[in-house]
């Protein structure tokens, strides 16, 4: 089951904003050394979430207290304007640096050109990027509609890898991005470290970034690890323990070797037992599932309900579940949300019926769906 919010970490967040830390300090006049971090958003308000970025996202970047070892860049494509823009935010102010004509923001092409022009402009030693728009999990993330596109995972990795430099805390500001078959991706990469994201769904408000990044301006110092933990207590703080958003930190690297062993041995061991339990399966789907009518479903609750069922006998399955769940807790850093039932961290699809004949083609194209036999699976699943 993953770690919940730590009160100690919420408590010094609210520490920081009560004893007027906040207060903006003087930037330095030249970065005769690298800065420290870099936060970079990759800004696609290119369609019907624009409003979203005036009212709640550029108010929140501007509230990141200042500090002279901290850059806050976004890249900005609107959809009631052509071109696009890198922005400079200091406390309660914010600079457009350089301007561009139209630019596709459902491109990995352009995601490419944002980190490495990122990169090139500001010498950090860690770099967090936060990716802004509508999320669709395993489907892809970004959609320009102006050139009418968005990126597939694939396509979304492509660029990551592309640009070739590395990422300490990727965030996704999008809906239902925390998937396993992100994380892996991600972890083919190599260029991941940590990764913030959300099960389920992300309100209109978008991330609180004043929230999330406040402790890192009054100690630049922290670790990726401590930098994705307080995004999650950020939100925390901003959203509660509301039972349909939610936001998990995720180690990529031991996730990533989660999947190389215990998800497929779990895989395997599931799929020896498909013609016995099928029902079994099916119905545990039917209690994890996250959000309608996109056939995701949280790992752990599907892992509770298979070890809580009393049909499935087999010991070598039961083995393997267990130690997948044990396994993922030791990746998941830090989770909020869910309500009264705490999620894993992330989700899994099982495309049954009519979704595995529309889109399980197009899943099993997925790195992870190969690697891992989970397409098989699904395949064996739907009596294929």
């Amino acid at each position: 089951m993953a770690k919940a919010v730590r009160a100690v970490a919420l408590g010094l967040l609210f520490v920081l904003l009560a004893s007027g830390i906040l207060v903006a300090m003087p930037a330095r006049a030249e970065a005769a050394e690298p800065y420290e971090w870099t936060i970079a958003v990759f800004g696609d308000a290119d369609n019907n979430l624009e409003g979203a970025w005036d009212k709640y996202t550029d108010p929140a970047l501007k509230g990141i207290p200042a500090s002279d070892q901290i850059k806050v860049v976004a890249g900005l494509d609107r959809f009631s304007t052509l071109g696009a823009e890198i922005i400079e935010y200091t406390y309660g102010d914010s600079t457009v640096v350089e301007s561009y004509d139209e630019m596709d923001f459902g491109s990995a092409a352009t995601l490419k050109w944002f980190v490495q022009r990122v990169d090139a402009l500001y010498d950090s030693n860690h770099l967090a990027l936060i990716v802004w728009d509508h999320g669709g999990g395993w489907w892809g993330v970004c959609w320009d509609d102006t050139d009418m596109s968005y990126m597939t995972l694939p396509e979304f990795s492509e660029g990551i890898s592309a640009a070739g430099v590395y990422i300490d805390v990727l965030g996704f500001d999008a809906c239902m991005m925390s998937g396993i078959e992100v994380v892996y991706d991600m972890y083919l990469t190599g260029l991941v470290g940590m990764m913030v994201a959300s099960e389920q769904l992300v309100p209109y408000d978008g991330f609180p970034y004043d929230l999330m990044f406040s402790h890192l301006a009054t100690d630049p110092y922290l670790t990726k690890e401590e930098v994705a933990d307080d995004m999650v207590y950020g939100w925390d703080m901003y959203y509660g323990n509301k039972g349909w958003v939610d936001l998990s930190a995720l180690d990529v690297p031991i996730l990533g070797g989660v999947v190389l062993n215990e998800f497929i041995t779990w895989v395997g061991a599931m799929n020896a037992n498909v013609a016995v339990n099928l029902d079994d399966y099916l119905r545990a789907f039917k209690k994890s599932e996250m959000v309608s009518g996109w056939y995701i479903m949280d790992i752990d609750r599907f892992a509770a309900r298979i070890l809580n069922d009393r049909d499935v006998t087999d010991p070598a399955l039961r083995d393997a579940t267990a130690a997948l769940e044990s396994a993922i807790d030791l990746g998941v850093n830090a989770q909020s949300g869910g309500g009264k039932r705490p999620l894993s961290g992330m989700t899994l699809w099982f495309g049954i019926e009519g979704e595995y004949l529309n889109y399980g083609s197009r899943y099993s194209e997925l790195a992870f769906a190969s690697d891992t036999g989970w397409y098989s699976f699904m395949t064996a699943v739907n009596g294929y």
